[in-house]
């Protein structure tokens, strides 16, 4: 476990050291590893318990969908959930939160949830059918199943049990694609925008110590342009937010506010 988040915080410090573009988050070639979280994703050649770069030539690593340590956060105890993993990507990663359930979301009947010859995945999609689900889950269920291929401690498997993994996706709009190659491609390719925002307002609130308030937009919209016009790098983000008004004229909070 302090591999795996060593790995994410050494990948994020190497992304904005390096001044790699934002889009590396989501299909960097590499990341870090010790002896131990090599051998848990099946990586030959590391030796040693110390952090250090490796390259990756498959989809399966590199990138945050690939580590360990989001993958572990965003499933049960022995169990993965495509609802939570889906949910994540769509708040956490591209700001697009979906709404919240309404007040009479319905259960799976007993004799759907009982029933040992439905797969988890079947049973997920029956209970999207419901009207009351429908709206929500067709933008969860896809993101969340493009990752099945990873346990509930991101280990990479091709099977659950017996069935082969089914990590098929199809958004609302139509689109289609398969595991976590296919969920990387259509992130960069249909929702780059969100998650280059979603980036930017993540760290600005980072650097301010608060959460965004509608008056930090200006500030936002500014920053996205100078990152649009330098390739989206990481560095003109942190030069950028030094830079920003809401940052230089931040108020540090005194004794006497308190």
């Amino acid at each position: 476990m302090a591999a795996m988040r060593n790995e994410t915080s050494t990948f994020f410090h190497a992304l904005v050291v390096e001044n790699h573009p934002i889009q590396r988050l989501i299909d960097a070639d590499f990341t870090f590893l010790n002896e131990e979280l090599a051998k848990l994703y099946r990586i030959r050649g590391v030796r040693g318990q110390h952090i250090q770069r490796v390259s990756v030539k498959t989809d399966r690593r590199g990138g945050i969908f690939g580590q360990g340590s989001l993958l572990a956060v965003t499933s049960f105890p022995y169990r993965t959930s495509p609802v939570v993993r889906g949910k994540w990507i769509l708040t956490e990663v591209l700001g697009t939160p979906p709404p919240p359930p309404p007040p009479n979301v319905s259960e799976l009947p007993e004799e759907i949830e009982d029933n040992e010859f439905l797969t988890f995945r079947q049973k997920v999609e029956l209970h999207k059918r419901a009207p009351n689900c429908h709206a929500c889950h067709s933008q969860i269920n896809p993101l969340g199943f493009s990752l099945e291929n990873y346990d509930w401690f991101g280990r990479w498997r091709t099977k659950v049990g017996r069935r082969k993994v089914d990590a098929h996706g199809r958004l609302p709009n139509g689109t289609e694609f398969t595991g976590v190659a296919g969920l990387k491609k259509v992130i960069l390719q249909e929702r780059l925008p969100d998650l280059v925002r979603q980036v930017t307002q993540k760290m600005l609130s980072y650097a301010l110590g608060r959460q965004l308030e509608y008056y930090d937009e200006p500030a936002v919209r500014k920053i996205l342009v100078a990152l649009a016009q330098n390739d989206y790098g990481f560095r003109t983000l942190v030069h950028e937010i030094v830079k920003s008004y809401p940052f230089r004229y931040k108020k540090t909070r005194t004794t006497d506010d308190m």
